[in-house]
């Protein structure tokens, strides 16, 4: 793959985690729903989460917290996708010699 692939792919992903934590939020109305045990994966998938809960005091602020939140989500997913790609191409080229 190249980086514009995995860049988008990373981007795909980021996109999609908070979208369906987002959906999931508006329809139950709790986070309690993501939970697995006492694992709460909204944090584990969604770490920027508790800056919607956080700091929210307006409409317009709220908006610009959500936008944000989901952007640098989607930074991260793309961060670790290429660190991912990097680390298998080590691997595979370590393993040829």
């Amino acid at each position: 793959m190249t980086r514009r692939q995995v860049a988008f792919a990373g981007g795909l992903v980021g996109l999609i985690v908070p979208g369906i934590a987002l959906t999931l939020l508006s329809l139950f109305g709790v986070w309690r729903i993501v939970r697995v045990g006492n694992t709460d994966l909204t944090h584990i998938l969604w770490p920027f989460c508790v800056m919607l809960t956080t700091t929210w005091r307006s409409t317009g602020s709220g908006i610009l917290i959500t936008t944000a939140a989901v952007a640098f989500n989607c930074l991260m997913y793309i961060a670790i996708a290429l660190l991912l790609r990097a680390l298998v191409r080590l691997v595979f080229k370590l393993n040829r010699g």
